[in-house]
């Protein structure tokens, strides 16, 4: 992920006016001779020389004609300057960006490998850049609206943005996905559910039936301070489901996953949403999304009867999760978010996810 291509930056740079003076001296030919040879004026010859005016394409066929040098020479002279003279004058502007580079957590994008680690600061900027895809950081309060909408003051905005980037990475890596099918999708609720028992490989099969359906998904460590749970939006015609390493127990995990999936199936297309873990259970489409997922992954009226038996044992609970078609961990988170059961004691018998 990390970009090593190597670039053409110089201390110094050169006007190609330089090159065509030694030329002419060494050739012998006067600028008042160049000027009769081409019918550039003499005057126009001389800012060339002095590097006041550039070599034009018009210029530099003129020069080939009256001094033998090809007009490509000239014309990549000229291009290789004007990119250098930019890029001396980006250098400078980049210099006024350090500022919001200190806001990232550099030391984190570095530990997961995607920047170069390095202490200075303007290279921190750059390595910013090539990470975002920007040509200023400014710009990724407007690509990423989504993690700077957030006003909880516990919420590292620049972690979040840079979490979410992540996740675009990720999603490149993905083969053969399809067009965004919502029929299709909605048929593959079963086979998907039956990924809560954490088959070998368990992963790429979850991303593999989701990409038949046009559906994005990847898994990436958690950021600090972002307090992301997982997030849902759209790239290009497809949605991309972002899961994280801080719902480690597979009850959270799947409990997530379902949860964006909702998003997808019951809200607009092209609506994007990031679920955190409690400044957005009030927002309806939020309260929706947990009532699709708790649905699909346990029957409400059987889960209802379920709870009201006055002994309930573990093996009850086990036939009970074999029957819904739902890993027995998952059963036993809900019954810990439904207080039916303390979180110490449930502990034991749910599962950790394991991606690698």
């Amino acid at each position: 992920m990390i970009n090593k291509d190597i670039k053409y930056n110089p201390n110094f740079i050169i006007h190609p006016g330089k090159t065509l003076d030694e030329n002419l001296e060494f050739i012998k030919m006067s600028q008042v001779e160049l000027s009769l040879r081409t019918g550039l004026g003499e005057k126009h010859i001389s800012q060339i020389i002095n590097g006041e005016s550039p070599i034009t394409p018009d210029t530099a066929i003129k020069l080939e004609r009256a001094i033998g040098i090809s007009a490509e020479f000239w014309n990549s002279l000229q291009g290789n300057y004007d990119i250098a003279q930019s890029r001396i004058l980006a250098n400078k502007r980049d210099e006024q960006e350090i500022a919001i580079a200190k806001k990232y957590n550099y030391k984190e994008l570095v530990s997961f490998g995607l920047v170069e680690d390095t202490n200075i600061l303007i290279e921190q900027v750059k390595n910013l850049f090539n990470f975002f895809r920007v040509n200023s950081l400014k710009y990724i309060t407007q690509i990423k609206k989504i993690a700077f909408r957030q006003s909880n003051g516990n919420i590292n905005n620049y972690s979040l943005s840079s979490w979410l980037r992540f996740g675009e990475i990720e999603s490149e890596k993905i083969k053969n996905v399809g067009k965004f099918d919502k029929a299709k999708l909605k048929e593959k609720l079963i086979e998907l559910k039956k990924l809560t028992f954490l088959p070998n490989n368990f992963y790429k099969s979850l991303q593999d039936a989701c990409a038949e359906c046009g559906v994005l998904v990847v898994y990436t460590p958690y950021f600090k301070n972002t307090k992301v749970n997982g997030a849902v939006r759209w790239i290009g015609d497809n949605p991309l489901i972002q899961l994280n390493s801080r719902g480690t127990y597979s009850d959270i995990f799947w409990f997530t996953f379902f949860h964006e999936i909702g998003h997808i199936l019951l809200h607009g297309k092209k609506e994007n949403f990031l679920d955190f873990d409690k400044n957005t259970k009030n927002i309806k489409e939020e309260k929706e999304a947990d009532k699709f997922a708790a649905n699909i992954l346990i029957s409400e009226n059987r889960y209802k009867k379920l709870i009201l038996k006055k002994s309930l044992s573990i093996d009850d609970a086990k036939y009970f999760a074999d029957s819904e078609g739902v890993d027995f961990g998952v059963l036993i988170g809900r019954f810990a978010h439904d207080n039916l059961l303390s979180w110490s004691k449930a502990k034991g018998f749910r599962k950790k996810i394991n991606i690698c």
